[in-house]
């Protein structure tokens, strides 16, 4: 597998001079990220720009560690047979037309598939968006150039999806709305060899990923998936999508994948310790909460919420009883230290209703000495923080303290803001870039706390 995300020469078969088509992108990002160790194949033409195009896979120069296919599935076997002849073992198939069309498709798949059996190929795809390495600045992929070029952040959390444009999808709201470090990102299509097992067993051992947060439609090798999370020291995020007779039905016109019975595959993650996302943005929640500075979960979900509005603290309690978490109880110490900021009338709990604190001290001393008093809390497991969006952009919270306390003590924080939108927009993005989890409802704070705490081993007893 480590040659699909850090390969040093790579071909394409298929390469376009065509702006804004994707074989013209995929072109466009192995010539900027392998310079002359890339080798683009087109018959029909003998530059593109200033890049040589050599007529078949066969004339390309030298040792080649990955082809990519991307031209019509009909033509497959054909540069398939001749990645054989050129010794590649290593190919993407990123063309779609293939098993999710159909019978006529499904045989094409059958015949690549045994072809790459018999010549010791492993094959990534079809019908999928390919590999990026975001340490390494490698993108096998056809995703447009503007968008990624200068926005990667690198970090800990890895992503496995099924679907080609959903992977694109992800990664255009990671790198312009929801910004977080990334190590690598697969996009495995229809699985006709490389499955999401290969690519857990590969980052459970990768020492760039931290997280990893996956989409799959249908698990190829369910006992080797759940043996390989059990034994996990990595937190393993996961969307299954066809868990419904419709979803399944819509699965398998998409990728192929074969329905699989709902509540065995929730039992398993379940004893696995996979934390199981319900929706898009809880899968990139829960994982970029986990990602953050390395975050972990502790044995129980004991949740110190901190919030401007008692009415808030009073919504978020209940949330939290009905996802089966608990408040935690703060500890003496904790109460007296958090006391120093409250007026002498009042006595602090949880949650801690900060407005009076406010009044007498401003925001970013009571809020601050707050959240600093519960991260220290041994008996706080997670902090949900209600933060308010004033109608000027006035500096009212210490960012930096924030991201800070997650890191010291790998604890999972989550922010709700409400109030002014634009100047909310703005605190959303200071937080973001550090890597803490904004959400805009405040029941979705709670629920993403929910799902981290799945991976404990209480609740996985």
């Amino acid at each position: 597998m480590k040659y699909f995300f850090d390969p040093e020469t790579v071909a394409l078969i298929g390469a376009s001079g065509t702006p804004l088509r994707p074989g013209n992108s995929l072109f466009q990002n192995l010539d900027f990220c392998f310079g002359d160790k890339f080798f683009p194949v087109n018959p029909k033409t003998e530059k593109i720009g200033e890049r040589t195009c050599y007529p078949s896979i066969l004339d390309a120069p030298g040792k080649v560690d990955v082809a990519i296919i991307f031209i019509p599935a009909k033509f497959a076997p054909l540069a398939l047979e001749q990645c054989a002849q050129k010794g590649i073992k290593r190919v993407i198939i990123e063309s779609g037309g293939f098993a999710e069309v159909g019978q006529e498709g499904a045989a094409l798949t059958e015949r690549c598939r045994s072809m790459a059996r018999e010549a010791g190929i492993r094959l990534w795809g079809p019908n999928c968006m390919g590999s990026i390495n975001v340490p390494a600045n490698k993108v096998l992929s056809f995703l447009m150039p503007m968008a990624w070029r200068g926005r990667f952040k690198p970090g800990k959390v890895s992503l496995v999806v099924q679907s080609g444009m959903l992977s694109a999808g992800f990664l255009l709201q990671i790198l312009s709305r929801t910004p977080f470090g990334l190590a690598k990102i697969a996009s495995i299509g229809n699985k006709i060899d490389v499955d999401e097992t290969d690519l857990l067993e590969y980052l459970l051992d990768d020492p760039d990923t931290g997280v990893i947060a996956m989409y799959v439609e249908s698990l190829e090798r369910g006992r080797r998936f759940f043996e390989l999370a059990r034994a996990a020291k990595k937190p393993i995020v996961a969307l299954k999508g066809g868990r419904t007779s419709f979803g399944a039905k819509a699965a398998s016109s998409h990728t192929a994948a074969m329905a699989q019975d709902d509540a065995v595959l929730d039992a398993a993650f379940r004893q696995a310790g996979v934390v199981r996302a319900k929706g898009m943005n809880e899968l990139m929640d829960v994982a970029r909460c986990l990602g953050v500075n390395e975050t972990s979960p502790r044995p129980r979900a004991r949740v110190a919420v901190i919030t401007f509005s008692g009415g808030a603290g009073v919504v978020a309690s209940d949330d939290v009883s009905d996802w089966g978490l608990e408040l935690a109880r703060f500890s003496e110490d904790t109460l007296s230290r958090i006391k120093r900021v409250y007026p002498d009338w009042m006595d602090p709990d949880n949650p801690a209703d900060l407005y009076p604190a406010i009044e007498k001290n401003g925001p970013k001393r009571a809020f601050g000495a707050t959240l600093a008093a519960v991260m220290e809390d041994p008996g706080v497991d997670a902090v949900y923080a209600h933060l308010f969006a004033p109608m000027a952009d006035l500096p009212l919270y210490d960012y930096d303290k924030m991201a800070e306390l997650v890191k010291r003590h790998k604890k999972p924080l989550v922010v709700w803001i409400l109030g002014f939108a634009s100047s909310g927009d703005k605190m959303r993005a200071e937080l973001e870039k550090r890597g803490i989890a904004v959400v805009d409802d405040i029941a979705d704070g709670v629920r993403i706390l929910a799902a981290i705490s799945t991976r404990s081993p209480a609740r996985r007893a």
